[in-house]
């Protein structure tokens, strides 16, 4: 199989590419997806349109599978090849999908542009059609759309600029300078026209903070009012995230990197409706569209019982319960940074790189901590202890603690 496919049990079988856009970092801690993936953007490239929209699924079902620029499906076509990159170090990947990235980025501004009456800007994205909030666990179908500017802008600005780091990678320093320049006209624009300038959303919702948050839309002293107001909505929301498919796997991330670590691990250890252990709790062995797709008394919602993009949620644990980060492609350098909470004793994680394996387990014991990390060889590490203390490391293996 070469689709990242979703759901057997309703015949649908499909390559969303939305799913896979935010989930292959994931996929690419725990797999190595050269292959699959390669062999799946080639195809992406086949399905691109001469303008640069990319179908909702692919491979497309002709005459079925609408094809059109949207955030975050569409991006696939620059987030899947970065996610590979990251992982596998291979930049081959980047030149081959570089030219398709840019018909996409294109067309992406051409739309943007269109919005300069609606909005007073031409790079707020508002497009025909967008998922926006998809999947979020309040309103229905036509609220998750709604927030389609909010959601569109911010991912236009995070494939603005990631595309600025993959030409500068590639050697184009030309289109580098002008990406970058672009995603900073973006970023001004997302402040200016739906936030106060001082860190408040004029329209408040999590998904809106949380991308904005994670992907560094804010400004240095705005962040810690948007940390703020978003743990406040989760705080009001009863503990839970009220975030659909494009800000899911980044809500852990946006609270525990601004100070809320505990509520962090708050919301992911939730177990009634809205949350990953509810969906546990009813007895799920995969993840599903929707977060209460089975509800309490047992009605089954119509939805997909297997798609998998709410599984992101794993890149949480790898990257801040155990802390292991790649600070260059193909974890040649890498960080290891534990956020311990929530009530863990231990955690352990694994990861086979280009390099060799690397290991990663602390444990916590009242008030000592154990870390032991192991890096292969031709690599490099830099250790933060939780109380600050750091090492920087060799191949081998080293207990800290």
């Amino acid at each position: 199989m070469d689709i990242p496919t979703d759901c057997p049990q309703r015949d649908e079988r499909q390559g969303w590419t939305g799913d896979i856009a935010l989930f292959s970092p994931t996929a690419c801690f725990n797999f190595d997806m050269s292959r699959f993936l390669e062999k799946w953007l080639q195809d992406l490239k086949t399905e691109q349109t001469a303008t640069g929209a990319i179908p909702f699924v692919i491979p497309a079902r002709k005459g079925i599978t609408p094809t059109m620029t949207t955030s975050c499906w569409g991006d696939s076509c620059i987030l899947v090849p970065w996610a590979l990159y990251r992982a596998n170090g291979d930049r081959s990947i980047l030149g081959r999908q570089y030219p398709g990235m840019k018909k996409y980025l294109a067309d992406t501004r051409r739309w943007a542009a269109l919005s300069l009456p609606l909005h007073g800007s031409s790079y707020i994205l508002r497009l025909p059609f967008q998922f926006g909030d998809w999947c979020a666990p309040y309103g229905s179908v036509q609220d998750w759309l709604k927030r389609g500017p909010w959601v569109g802008t911010a991912y236009f600005y995070r494939s603005a600029r990631i595309m600025s780091e993959i030409a500068l990678i590639l050697g184009k320093g030309e289109d580098s300078r002008r990406y970058a320049a672009l995603a900073d006209k973006i970023r001004a624009a997302f402040r200016k026209v739906f936030t106060d300038g001082k860190g408040r959303l004029k329209e408040e919702f999590q998904t809106a903070y949380v991308l904005a948050l994670a992907f560094g839309l804010a400004e240095r002293d705005e962040r810690r009012i948007m940390a703020e107001r978003l743990r406040m909505l989760v705080k009001e929301n009863g503990g839970h995230l009220n975030t659909g498919f494009t800000a899911t796997p980044f809500l852990l991330f946006a609270l525990a990197d601004n100070g809320y670590g505990k509520e962090a691990y708050e919301l992911l250890l939730q177990d009634t409706d809205p949350s990953w252990l509810y969906q546990i709790r009813r007895g799920a062995t995969t993840m599903w569209e929707q977060w209460g797709s089975i509800q309490e008394d047992g009605t089954i919602r119509e939805s997909s019982l297997n798609h998998y993009a709410y599984g992101a949620v794993g890149d949480f644990f790898y990257r801040r319960i155990c802390g292991l980060e790649a600070a260059a492609p193909g974890y040649r350098r890498f960080t290891v940074r534990p956020v311990p909470g929530g009530g863990l004793r231990w955690a352990e994680c694994q990861h086979i790189s280009p390099y060799g394996r690397i290991r990663v387990r602390w444990e916590q014991k009242d008030d000592s901590f154990r870390l032991e990390v192991s890096v292969p060889v031709g690599c490099t590490c830099e250790v933060t202890m939780p109380d600050g203390e750091l090492h920087r490391i060799g191949s081998g293996d080293y207990a800290f603690g």
